[in-house]
């Protein structure tokens, strides 16, 4: 009898043990500026699931040109955190390479966002969990009382912020990406309801046409840089240098995206009261205070083919898990706004934050280049700039091409 019930006891542990899920191991590919609440919740979804999620950080610097350079080896994460954005999507092959989402419950409490964001032909591939990037100017309100709110404005501040040994708008050319960002800010103006946008990529206008604004948004950026605006070190600087010089009151502006805001707080040593003490933060365009916006690549997932049953049921889990009631312990930890409409917005918001939210409900534009391939290689046409080897003509004829190429081997129609 005691022999039988030793049996009975070893097939009922034998059985418990094939019904417990076995632990899966997804690899994550990240952009390393994802915050800390953001990482956190990596692992408590490993607590909650019991798989493990092994993170390969790509550097916030070069994140695109890295991310597409392991993507085009072949080598595929099971969960994915990258831009949202058409152009961005369209890179990695969705149909070809990703996981549709399509039926997924978080869409239908996202509004209009997918509409705009994170699909393609109807189909839809991103789970967006962060607020939009919130393009424009970051400023130290102690130094500049009253943001300009027009390159008009901006160049007035530049000639009374240099006569006072201040350096007006700290450029950082070693980062290489974000010399893009006054060129599209320039752009908001003239891209209203993505009316430029949609010339350029309904072909009734070219980036390099006579009068084109793009044109005439590299060229104020080229005479910023003529009057003397920037830092004498445009060339080399990064941005965290940017960050640390607004925080400490030796530049004056830095233009710069709303996902920069962990990167701020590190410039004051992780103290929220003198970055909200110190910094502002308002949209410009080429005349008046508009915010460019792009979904942006923090919290937003994809989920590319594997062909492991188990890895792609677990990383399902883990978009679930993110969108799920998981969601409002994300805000509320990291203190954003929410992108799905039934999670209220978090207590205790930043000033700055605040302040990027304002500016966002008073007038926000698309980034114009949202929807354009090819544009990837804006950055590395503003270094020629700055350098003096293109002038503004040239570097937009020369993206035209680009654009034009990227467009056709995506095989878009009418290219």
């Amino acid at each position: 009898m005691r022999a039988l019930l030793g049996v009975a006891i070893a097939l009922s542990l034998a059985g418990c043990a094939a019904s417990a899920p076995e632990e899966v191991k997804l690899t994550l590919w990240h952009n390393s500026a994802d915050p800390a609440p953001l990482l956190e919740m990596y692992k408590k979804f490993e607590k909650q699931s019991g798989h493990r999620i092994e993170l390969v950080s790509i550097p916030s610097d070069g994140f695109e040109d890295t991310t597409q350079t392991k993507w085009a080896t072949g080598e595929r994460p099971d969960i994915l955190e990258y831009h949202a954005t058409v152009s961005g999507l369209l890179a990695l092959n969705p149909a070809e390479n990703l996981r549709d989402l399509t039926g997924e419950a978080y869409i239908a409490r996202s509004g209009d966002l997918y509409q705009a964001a994170g699909s393609v032909n109807g189909k839809v591939y991103a789970a967006i969990t962060g607020f939009p990037q919130v393009f424009g100017l970051y400023y130290n309100k102690k130094l500049l009382p009253e943001p300009p709110k027009s390159f008009a404005d901006l160049s007035t501040a530049c000639a009374t912020l240099k006569s006072s040994g201040v350096t007006p708008v700290f450029e950082a050319g070693g980062s290489i990406w974000p010399t893009q960002i006054l060129p599209i800010l320039y752009l908001a103006d003239a891209n209203q309801a993505n009316a430029y946008g949609k010339a350029i990529a309904g072909h009734s206008s070219t980036l390099a046409d006579s009068g084109s604004p793009f044109v005439a948004g590299l060229s104020a950026y080229a005479k910023l840089k003529a009057d003397g605006c920037f830092n004498k070190d445009i060339v080399t600087a990064k941005f965290e240098d940017s960050m640390k010089a607004l925080v400490t009151g030796k530049a004056a502006m830095v233009a710069q995206h709303s996902d920069m805001l962990p990167a701020l707080l590190a410039a004051a040593g992780g103290d929220q009261k003198i970055v909200d003490e110190n910094v502002g933060f308002v949209g410009l365009s080429s005349g008046k205070p508009l915010v460019t916006y792009a979904p942006g690549p923090i919290g937003t997932f994809y989920l590319p083919k594997t062909g492991d049953a188990a890895r792609e049921k677990a990383a399902l889990d883990f978009v679930r898990f993110m969108t799920g009631p998981a969601y409002a312990e994300y805000i509320a930890a990291s203190k954003t706004f929410p992108v799905l409409k039934d999670v209220p917005d978090p207590e205790g918001v930043s000033s700055v934050l605040q302040d990027v939210k304002k500016a966002y409900d008073g007038g926000a534009v698309i980034a114009f280049n949202s929807d354009i391939p090819g544009m990837g290689g804006l950055a590395q046409l503003m270094s020629e700039l700055i350098a003096g080897q293109k002038d503004p003509q040239a570097a937009a004829t020369q993206l035209q091409s680009q654009v034009e190429q990227a467009a056709k081997a995506a095989g878009l129609p009418g290219w």
